[in-house]
Parts: structure tokens; C-alpha cells; sequence
């Protein structure tokens, strides 16, 4: 996904400060069904009524050697008035075609980020797009959809077609649209459970389980969920008193915005109702695996929890 955003924003450059018409001018071909002579024959043809083409190469690491050694060759002397962009997951910075494409200063590697800076890749995307929004919209939108760039992506559009003109966007706007377009989320339960909020949870439950969630594995999170609530608890009862969200974050190993959520969550539990929690845990897990409902046990462990 990093791929097509540098490709996306390469075609913003040229058309902000060329004169072209991508209409006309775009060939995309991928690599693991196209001859390299297919792609040299659009890289060398001349601009229709425009001063540069874009010639597009996807998966060009699945192309044989021989085809990529056509495409060093080319580089060599490229066509002036074209820019070829190769795309790949990866290669080798040993062959022939890397060493031609980074001596002319054409080389970039583009790796997904950190889990903890998946926000403020967000709001850099809206910022692509021309929208402003919070760090808190950009988790808002990270906890609702995961960390998967592509769909990522595919939701900050439909952020941007709900709020139309508007260029300041909300953690509201975000709110709105997930709660409208995106399947419900562990992470939703998970934070109702914290927030010992039975109603929701159990609301939460029934959708997970009608979109095809297995049961056991949301017991599996939920017992890791109470897990690091317990943690932290345990640290806020610490003598030396770690109550920051950054401190606490390094002390348990989560990011700062998860340990912002656990530390609302854990202050509304003692640290013997977290424990009693975890027993309560392993007991239920015993009743699923030999009741004929294992749900109505994980259901009464639940309730236990939140009251």
C-alpha cells in the first residue's frame, strides 16, 4: 500500500507541475504477464498533447532477467519526455536494473510503520488529501479498522466523501462513519468489558458472533485484555507512582494511546477484582470446552466481570 500512495502522490507531482493529461498519457502493466518490450514501446512513445508520459510497471520483481536487463538497458538513455516508475514488493539492490534506476537517483524503499505510529500515518494521509484531523481521529480510525494500510486508505476516503468541502476533520466524523460502514470490533468489546459496561458488551458479543467471530478466541482476547489491565493496575499501585501514559506504555510494552485506554479502564477495577477476573477466566474456559452452550458460560463470566 506504501507502493501505491508514492505512485499516487508521483502522479499529483507531475500534474502539478507538468502539463499532462493522464487520460491519455497513463499505461500500467504488471510485471507477471507483460514482455519488457511491451513496456519499452509505451516508455519510448511520444506524449499525445501533453508534455510527459507515465509509464507504470506493477510487480516488476516478477519479471525474468532477461526482461529486467532490457529495462537496465533502456535506462541507460530513457526517453526524455517519460517517466517509468517500476513497482515491487522487493529486489535485490545487486541487479543490473537497481544499479541503473539508483545512478540516476530513481530509487526509494517505502516500509509500512511502526504499530505506534500507524496514527500519525493517518493523519499524514489525510494531510495527502488535503484534510487536517487529530491525533485522537487518526486512533479513532487505527482501533476501527486495524493495521492495514490498504483498507486504511479505502476508509479515509469515505471519511472525506461524508464531510464533503469540510477541510478540519473530528474524531466525531471518524466516529460516525465507522459506526456506519466498518464490522464491529474486538477492540470495541474489549474496551466495554474494560469500562465494565455489561450492556454494550454483551451487545458487542452477540454482533461478533453473528459476523462469524469464534467464541473461544474471544474469550482468548479477553483474558489477555484483563491480563494487561491487571499490569497496569498493578503499576498505578506502585510506590513510585508511573501514572503517565508514555511511562506505563514502555513499562508494559504498548503504545502510549493503548496504555491512555487501559489506564482509564484498569482505575475502575481493584487489583483483587482483576485477579478474581482471571480465575474466573480460566473456570469459564473449562465450562465452554464441556458444555453443549459455550457461549451462555462466557456470558455469565462476562456479566461476572462488568458487575
Amino acid at each position: 500500500m506504501l507502493l501505491e500512495q508514492a505512485v499516487s502522490r508521483l502522479k499529483q507531482r507531475l500534474a502539478d507541475n507538468t502539463d499532462i493529461d493522464l487520460d491519455f498519457n497513463l499505461d500500467v502493466f504488471d510485471g507477471e504477464n507483460t514482455e519488457a518490450s511491451t513496456v519499452l514501446a509505451a516508455a519510448n512513445t511520444l506524449p499525445f498533447m501533453s508534455e510527459r508520459r507515465l509509464v507504470v510497471l506493477r510487480n516488476a520483481e516478477k519479471m525474468n532477467a532477461d526482461a529486467l536487463g532490457q529495462i537496465a538497458d533502456y535506462a541507460a538513455d530513457p526517453n526524455p519526455d517519460t517517466t517509468l516508475v517500476l513497482v515491487a514488493a522487493k529486489m535485490a539492490k545487486n541487479l543490473r536494473v537497481y544499479k541503473a534506476i539508483d545512478k540516476l537517483g530513481g530509487a526509494a524503499e517505502y516500509k509500512a510503520p511502526f504499530k505506534k505510529d500507524y496514527p500519525r500515518t493517518v493523519v499524514e494521509l489525510f494531510a495527502a488529501r488535503g484534510r487536517t484531523i487529530g491525533l485522537d481521529g487518526a486512533e479513532t480510525l487505527v482501533r476501527a479498522v486495524g493495521y492495514n494500510l490498504q483498507r486504511l486508505s479505502v476508509e479515509i476516503e469515505k471519511v472525506i466523501a461524508f464531510v464533503g468541502d469540510r477541510t478540519t476533520l473530528s474524531r466525531e466524523d471518524v466516529e460516525q462513519v465507522m459506526s456506519t460502514t466498518a464490522p464491529t470490533s474486538i477492540f470495541d468489546f474489549l474496551d466495554a468489558v474494560g469500562g465494565r459496561d455489561c450492556r454494550v458488551s454483551l451487545r458487542l458479543l452477540s454482533d461478533l458472533l453473528g459476523e462469524g467471530e469464534s467464541i473461544f478466541g474471544i474469550h482468548a482476547m479477553s483474558v489477555r485484555h484483563v491480563r494487561n489491565l491487571l499490569s497496569i493496575r498493578a503499576i498505578l499501585d506502585r510506590p513510585d507512582g508511573i501514572r503517565s501514559p508514555d511511562g506505563l506504555a514502555r513499562e508494559v510494552g504498548l503504545i502510549p494511546w493503548q496504555a491512555r485506554n487501559l489506564i482509564r479502564q484498569a482505575e475502575r477495577f481493584s487489583t483483587s477484582e482483576l485477579v478474581d477476573a482471571l480465575r474466573g477466566a480460566a473456570a469459564s474456559e473449562a465450562r465452554m470446552k464441556s458444555s453443549s452452550d459455550g457461549r451462555l458460560a462466557f456470558e455469565r463470566w462476562l456479566i461476572s466481570v462488568c458487575t
